[in-house]
């Protein structure tokens, strides 16, 4: 597998959150899930939890996991989200550096072979999971109002998607 592919390409894909079947990764020893904030969990740039991101979390810990927000929020508004849920937070997590996700896996006391990180950018959340060593999922982006900065990335993640076929 090329350099390239094996950062670019998440282990598994999935429409949104709430179509993944969390008692099946249970199952097969995950644990631990890390969750990107923005357009993963909730829309973009929300400082509440919504219906869905309460629905995520609930079908998450009932089916054991342990859960911690991992953000490049370079503000309070993700520690504040994730104090409302409530589920521990790493904000200013530098993705797609692996840094954030290690604080997360320190924070929890975790193993990488029982994490799973899910999140909505291969740019920033798959590459950062897999530099990681932690089982990256690709959720469908929540919303399709955001930023311009990010707007930007998504027609060279298309392009990954169509030549590696996710």
């Amino acid at each position: 597998m090329t350099f390239l592919k094996r950062f670019l390409i998440p282990d598994e894909v999935f429409r949104q959150m709430t179509d993944v079947p969390f008692s099946a990764l249970y199952d097969r020893g995950f644990r631990i899930a890390l969750l990107d904030l923005d357009n993963t969990l909730a829309e973009d740039h929300v400082t509440e939890p919504s219906a869905y991101t309460f629905e995520v979390i609930q079908k998450l810990e009932a089916a054991g996991f342990r859960c911690c927000i991992v953000s490049n929020a370079k503000s309070t508004r993700s520690a504040d989200f994730s104090a409302r849920i409530p589920i521990e937070c790493i904000s200013y997590a530098h993705k797609p550096s692996p840094a954030g996700i290690y604080r997360a896996l320190a924070l929890l006391h975790a193993e990488k072979s029982q994490t799973i990180f899910f999140g909505d950018q291969i740019f920033t959340d798959i590459i950062a999971a897999k530099r990681a060593g932690v089982y990256a999922v690709y959720i469908e982006p929540v919303t399709k109002v955001e930023k311009m900065y990010i707007r930007i990335k998504r027609p060279f993640e298309r392009i990954v998607r169509r030549m590696y076929h996710f």
